[in-house]
């Protein structure tokens, strides 16, 4: 994948809210609702006053939600992670002691074990510079859902006798609700981490759901839409299905005629079917499309690329790849 393709594709997994507009209206919300895409329920959470910093897909499939409170000098971080068996409450426990093991060097007293609407919690301060007083207070839940597990991270820096009930009260007003429905941004995010782990046939279902939801309600932008049939394409190739990763291709083209990587793709998929002409045509199409070309975007060298190997060995089309690396005159 190209450097600025996969710049992009991680852009759009975590987005960051962070313009004055969006701010504000961020901060007018009472309620955040974060949820996995396919599950049908999300955890729900009170944020009133906070500013949404972070709520997107990181790379690894994990949702996060990341929100600061600047009024009680509060953070909020809430991360749900599929696992492959069921989320139980030993693994929480776990995972819990995991973390108090971790920071046992920076603490100032012990941790305390709780229970908050039967979470696990544990809750510890950390000494501000050369211990001289307390803060910041952190406070660690973890809860399982089905194969899911949430864990919640609250904490407040120049904490003082009390503050406890700040946390306490935001972690209560925690539950599961029905989650809002995916839409194709989502399913591009879901898709977009197994396919850069690259877990393909695990990024289609994702990534079919998001392309039949833009062809009904479009809202990628560009960048993202010309993406979004480039993977998918791409997964489909790399599965092995090569008359879907034509078609897809194929479908890009009467969108967007002039994309010189649709053309390079589906030259890759002609190669895959044997078709040696077809291949030729295509990549003199992506090759006539991409001049001039923008920096960094330039095409792959098809005399490198796996797709053509076997295409390699004929002299007609070695020689026409020679040609079309040949420096413009």
């Amino acid at each position: 994948m190209p450097s600025s393709a996969r710049s992009i594709l991680l852009g759009a997994l975590s987005l960051f809210v962070l313009c004055a507009g969006t701010a504000t209206a961020e901060q007018s919300r009472h309620m955040a609702n974060i949820g996995l895409v396919g599950k049908p329920w999300a955890v729900a959470v009170k944020i009133t006053g906070y500013r949404i910093l972070i709520d997107g897909v990181k790379p690894d499939g994990r949702r996060y939600f990341f929100a600061t409170n600047a009024s009680t000098s509060m953070t909020l971080s809430v991360t749900l992670e599929m696992v492959s068996g069921e989320a139980t409450g030993q693994g929480c426990l776990t995972h819990l002691e995991n973390i108090a093991q971790q920071s046992s060097a920076h603490i100032n007293r012990n941790v305390m074990h709780d229970e908050i609407q039967q979470m696990p919690v544990i809750e510890y301060v950390i000494p501000e510079m050369h211990g001289q007083r307390e803060g910041p207070l952190h406070l660690f839940a973890c809860a399982g859902k089905e194969n899911v597990y949430a864990d919640i991270h609250i904490s407040k820096t120049g904490f003082k006798t009390g503050d406890e009930s700040l946390l306490r009260d935001m972690l209560n007003s925690l539950h599961i609700v029905s989650a809002d429905t995916a839409d194709s941004l989502d399913h591009f995010q879901a898709g977009s981490a197994p396919y850069l782990q690259g877990k393909y046939s695990q990024a289609i279902p994702h990534y079919e759901q998001a392309l039949a939801l833009e062809r009904s309600n479009p809202r990628l932008d560009k960048s993202l839409w010309r993406l979004l049939i480039d993977n998918l394409g791409m997964a489909f190739g790399m599965t092995g299905d090569i008359p879907r990763a034509k078609s897809t291709f194929e479908y890009g083209l009467s969108q967007d005629p002039a994309n010189s990587m649709f053309h390079y793709n589906l030259a890759r998929m002609h190669a895959g079917m044997n078709d040696r002409e077809k291949a030729m045509q295509s990549l003199h199409r992506a090759f006539q499309n991409s001049l001039p070309r923008k920096a960094g975007e330039s095409l792959p060298d098809p005399r490198q690329d796996r797709f053509f190997a076997r295409c390699m060995l004929d002299p007609v089309f070695r020689t026409f790849a020679e040609s079309l690396m040949q420096p413009a005159v």
